[in-house]
């Protein structure tokens, strides 16, 4: 058996015995202490008793899909997992690979070469963030297709408030806290005429990682900085996709919506919006089922699908009246 079931019956801070583990696996002791062996190797630190077992001390900050399976609770999503040491974007190497991924599939790397975000933006992806793509085969019409990001966005919120944090959506498709970015979310579709074949949903999530080096007009946070301390990044991964498989289950469901639409941070706001048909300034009056942005300009309601927005501070806001 591999070295990281001994891994599940580990509890942090909490002594385990090596007798337990051993008759939980259906193995010898001898084999359980080849597997903390093989831990040790990997950067987990653990202490060792004859009389009381074993005693996980520290974890590594690494991605860890066996650390990430142990509070797994879904039956399709993240099922296979493929975590890479470095990649030019997790989306790009799900788009390429789509053909032999499975529905649920997720791919991880510790760092991107190559990340990107929405309009082809470059997306910093230094160590210790969460760098993720999600394969999934939604039976929804095209004209659905924004309850994807829906879901996505709804779920990252959701998990983050399990850390004891609010999060926001800035719509479309950022996550704020305390209107700094933690999170991005970049959707890739592959469809025919009538039907979607697939989407590829990527999430480029600032979790342990060092946001100083940002420049200041991306207006950053991380998860870690406002906790005040890291986090384990393989169990909130797992908290992300058990809310997933919830929201992509429920996508058609009228409550998504509404809670999408309540946790919204642009609801109300007045924002300038950047489209190919050039820069729309209003207030924000609505945000429609389709995910459509509902704005009035001048006194006329204008319906936006998609686009890039800001939120105006006071002093600028002023210029969209």
């Amino acid at each position: 058996m591999p070295a990281a079931d001994a891994l599940s019956f580990l509890v942090q801070g909490e002594w385990v015995s090596g007798e337990d583990i051993a008759r939980r696996q259906g193995i010898s002791r001898a084999a359980v202490w080849k597997q903390i062996q093989a831990l040790r190797r990997r950067g987990y630190k653990i202490a060792s008793s004859t009389r009381r077992g074993y005693l996980l001390m520290e974890q590594p900050d690494r991605l860890d899909a066996a650390r990430i399976n142990k509070d797994l609770t879904t039956r399709w999503l993240g099922r296979e997992i493929l975590i890479l040491a470095e990649a030019s974007s997790t989306n790009s190497v799900a788009v390429s690979s789509i053909g032999q991924r499975k529905s649920g599939s997720v791919i991880l790397a510790e760092t991107q070469k190559e990340g990107r975000g929405r309009l082809s933006r470059s997306w910093a992806s230094p160590p210790g963030g969460i760098w993720m793509s999600l394969i999934v085969r939604p039976d929804i019409p095209l004209s659905r297709i924004y309850r994807i990001n829906m879901a996505a966005t709804v779920s990252i919120c959701r998990a983050i408030r399990q850390l004891g944090l609010e999060a926001g959506i800035k719509w479309p498709n950022d996550i704020l806290i305390r209107e700094h970015k933690v999170c991005g979310i970049l959707i890739e579709l592959g469809a025919q005429v009538d039907r979607l074949d697939y989407a590829v949903v990527g999430v480029g999530l600032n979790a342990n990682n060092d946001t100083a080096a940002f420049p200041s007009q991306w207006r950053s946070t991380s998860l870690a900085a406002r906790l005040g301390k890291s986090i384990d990044r393989c169990a909130l991964i797992a908290a992300i996709l058990n809310e997933m498989e919830q929201a992509l289950d429920d996508i058609e469901s009228h409550e998504l919506y509404e809670e999408w639409r309540s946790r919204s941070l642009t609801l109300g706001k007045r924002v300038r919006i950047s489209s190919p048909e050039g820069d729309l300034m209003g207030q924000v009056l609505d945000l429609d089922q389709d995910g459509a942005l509902i704005l009035e300009q001048g006194g006329d309601k204008r319906r936006i699908l998609a686009g890039d927005c800001i939120h105006l501070r006071p002093e600028r806001a002023a210029e969209a009246t």
